[in-house]
């Protein structure tokens, strides 16, 4: 095997898979301090880095398991390695307390040594469109699945929220005849019964119907071992029936009318294609579907609705959610909101701070065990009317801002997207390279794939170093 060491800033984590093969010396800790790939970030671009000391540990951790997770993610999701590049810079969370993640690592630790109790790691991702791709989300799932083993693909919709609705693991396909209700559309009914995403699909008409099917060619887990399902719906009054069959197996029909609006779970099993048509005998509300493995692993629910902003949460009906949430608890939860919010002029930031508050008080009632991490904003500019010219957007700073002091308040970590962008007025040149699309909020799919890179390694590096829960950084 040619390993050309002098050649370092080619595939790191191929020059430690073959390093380690070879049978030679592992690499220094601080020959090891770059993700694969991708060049360090300066001070300059990272402020919380800024103010480490010199003795901070290096990051990313480079190991055999990381670099072996890395290059089976990029050769399934590329065929290939993920392309460098100097706009990307390594960011770790950002974690005061140091304990941040210690429920997740614990969790993982247990997964590992078979000692878990339901032999899944969890982990559940709310946040706006860019979290609703499933382009950065995907990344971690394979990259923690294929580290720990895959439990599946977890909560997906059955019906597409939009358009251009995207899961990394399954195909969307409807008939004509499905409205979208949520809150950021304002056409949530009262109430907010939304279930655990907080979009609800709605028909009536006889033959509407859905299919959740496996994506084309970039998926991490087999929908076919994916042989526990269940399909979560709404029974309320004049409420309508469907059928919902898996594969070819024999349908099974659901009568959903009720006195009272009920969340309710219909289980199913065996592999394949989960179909669902409705009788055309009153309205039908599907609020998605999981599809899990019996096998032990982890588990990366997807929970993104375009356009929303973290305080939406507070339309849902909470006892719905908390006990939606509770049926499959998460040891992470991410939430990645704040490019929506920093458009929201009008609003005062001491609102969205307060609001912000709620939703982190909600999750940690809830999921009293759970470790939480808050992922920020990307650079978002603004276009100037007269010269065209993108400036910085002012509120953003202080979404960013808000979010790191109550993230450290809540023992959550914060991961500064902007940041890892290279700091402000970094989009437009993520625009100029192609990993950031003209619109100057969206990546691409290269640019969410080097946040998903980059995410893992953030969340794996206590892990890797071998801290134990309990002990911090």
């Amino acid at each position: 095997m040619d390993v050309r060491c002098s050649r370092l800033r080619i595939a790191r984590y191929l020059v430690a898979v073959f390093t380690f093969a070879c049978g030679s010396t592992p690499p220094k800790p601080a020959q090891t301090a770059q993700a694969p790939a991708t060049p360090a970030a300066t001070p300059a671009a990272t402020p919380a880095a800024a103010q480490s000391t010199a003795a901070a540990p290096a990051f990313p951790v480079v190991t055999p398991a990381s670099a072996a997770a890395h290059a089976h993610v990029q050769a399934r999701l590329l065929s290939g390695q993920l392309p460098a590049s100097e706009l990307v810079h390594d960011t770790a969370i950002v974690d005061p307390s140091g304990h941040a993640l210690d429920g997740f690592h614990g969790a993982l630790r247990r997964l590992a040594a078979g000692d878990d109790a339901d032999g899944k790691v969890r982990v559940v991702a709310y946040g706006s469109s860019s979290v609703a791709v499933d382009r950065y989300t995907g990344y971690l799932r394979g990259y923690l699945q294929s580290r720990f083993g895959d439990g599946g693909i977890g909560f997906v919709a059955v019906v597409p929220l939009w358009k251009w609705h995207r899961h990394n693991e399954v195909s969307l396909a409807a008939s004509r005849g499905w409205t979208i209700e949520h809150v950021q559309k304002k056409n949530l009914r009262e109430g907010g019964h939304a279930g655990l995403l907080g979009a609800v699909a709605v028909a009536s008409r006889k033959k509407v119907s859905a299919t959740v099917g496996q994506a084309g060619r970039e998926w991490f887990t087999p929908l076919a071992k994916n042989t526990a399902v269940e399909l979560h719906y709404l029974r309320q009054p004049k409420g309508g029936g469907f059928t919902a069959a898996i594969g070819k197996d024999k349908a099974t029909t659901v009568r959903t009318r009720s006195d009272a609006i009920a969340a309710e779970v219909l289980a199913l099993s065996g592999g394949g294609p989960l179909h669902v048509r409705l009788t055309g005998d009153g309205e039908v509300r599907l609020l998605g579907a999981r599809f899990e493995r019996p096998e032990p692993g982890v588990v990366v629910d997807t929970l993104g609705v375009g356009g929303t902003r973290a305080a939406n949460m507070l339309a849902w009906d909470e006892t719905m959610w908390t006990a939606a949430v509770g049926r499959h608890p998460p040891d992470l939860y991410i939430l990645a909101y704040g490019a929506n919010e920093s458009v929201d002029e009008e609003e005062p930031i001491e609102t969205y701070r307060a609001n912000l508050e709620i939703v982190l008080t909600r999750f940690a009632t809830t999921l009293p065990g759970a470790s939480c991490l808050l992922v920020g904003p990307v650079d978002f500019p603004v276009q100037d009317a007269a010269t065209k010219q993108w400036v910085p957007r002012a509120r953003l700073d202080a979404i960013i801002n808000v979010q790191r002091d109550l993230a450290a308040a809540h023992k959550c970590g914060f991961f500064d997207t902007r940041a890892f962008m290279g700091g402000p007025g970094s989009m437009d040149a993520w625009v100029v390279a192609q990993l950031a699309k003209a619109d100057h909020l969206h990546f691409t799919k290269p640019g969410y794939l080097h946040l998903g890179r980059v995410l893992a390694d953030a969340l794996m590096a206590d892990y890797d170093r071998g801290t134990a829960p309990g002990q911090g950084a």
